[in-house]
């Protein structure tokens, strides 16, 4: 178990969005699904860097329970859309958590998996073999793009895979 007692730089949305999906771990519990976290929350969570923020929470899941899952948080007054690049995305007011499809985003990764505590959240989190590959990935998918917004993002995830290939090699093992 990874627990982690700060909260990244934008401490007061992060905690609101730590409780978001908190209630979105239960109703997942409910149904039977087990989701994975990945991206900034897990990069905060290994390399506790006090400069990060997070802005939403990614989650994966199995791409067949979208529709039985974004039924149910519809109940709780989620907003809820299936995008065309294999994501649920989950919003309440400004808070975000998406779910990344488990069979497109997650094939072939290494399957390393640890338990993450922080704040009011407890959830099973990806490996940093896995995360370091996945944001490897983020940065060959963005590498060739030139407009403004894809620049910015590739940027974003070029400093995460940075910091994920500086942490001790005990952690990536």
């Amino acid at each position: 178990m990874i627990e982690v007692g700060v909260l990244p730089l934008n401490e007061e949305h992060v905690s609101r969005l730590l409780a978001f999906c908190a209630e979105i771990i239960a109703v997942c519990e409910e149904l039977g699904i087990d989701p994975i976290l990945s991206s900034s929350l897990a990069v905060f969570a290994y390399t506790r860097d006090p400069r990060m923020t997070v802005n939403d929470i990614d989650l994966s899941c199995s791409e067949e329970d979208f529709p039985r899952l974004a039924q149910a948080l519809q109940l709780m007054g989620c907003a809820c859309n299936v995008t065309d690049w294999h994501v649920l995305q989950v919003r309440r007011g400004d808070l975000k958590v998406e779910f990344d499809s488990r069979e497109f985003w997650m094939r072939d990764l290494p399957g390393d998996h640890e338990t993450l505590s922080i704040g009011s959240l407890t959830v099973r989190m990806v490996g940093p073999r896995s995360l370091t590959e996945l944001y490897r990935r983020g940065l060959e998918g963005t590498a060739r793009e030139t407009d403004e917004q894809s620049v910015v993002k590739h940027h974003g995830i070029r400093q995460k895979y940075d910091a994920l290939v500086a942490l001790d090699g005990s952690v990536l093992e």
